[in-house]
């Protein structure tokens, strides 16, 4: 493996992955991993991003059930509080799924309104935008469907 700064490349045998490792070991921030046809992915929070909370209900902008397929990488609160899964450890804020599927913020509950997915073909890993109000429905956006729900 190559390191410059943080980043560290692992390359050969017909693939690679760029990783930012912190002290511990663990990938951060983000990770670029080959695809199926070579071409660059970029996975956010490789080792901190937390699955779904599965008793919730999804649907997609469509408004069809949907189930989530990937992970929370980042939080977005309607307060105004937003920060990646590595800066929140970095800061010491504590999040936990509850039983319930709410999420606990050090000692605020809230709840998942929104995953975002940035771009299916290019970044893995969901935003979650929260609010401390539990929605009847949580919708997985994909940032292709803004202009669609933008229009109607």
């Amino acid at each position: 493996m190559k390191h410059y700064l943080q980043w560290g490349l692992d390359a050969g045998e017909g693939k690679y992955s760029i990783t930012n490792l912190s002290p511990d070991g663990k990938r951060q921030f983000y990770e670029v991993i080959m695809g199926q046809y070579g071409q660059p992915l970029i996975v956010a929070e490789p080792d901190r991003a937390f699955p779904c909370p599965t008793n919730l209900a999804y649907v997609n902008a469509k408004g069809e059930t949907a189930v989530p397929d990937e992970k929370i990488a980042g939080i977005i609160c309607s307060d105004g509080k937003r920060f990646s899964l590595t800066n929140a450890e970095k800061k010491g804020i504590k999040i936990e799924v509850n039983a319930d599927g709410s999420i606990q913020i050090d000692n605020e509950v809230w709840w998942i309104v929104t995953l975002f997915q940035k771009d299916r073909n290019r970044i893995i890993n969901y935003d979650a935008y929260l609010s401390p109000v539990q929605p009847e429905k949580v919708k997985i956006l994909e940032l292709a469907d803004l202009s669609q729900l933008l229009c109607s």
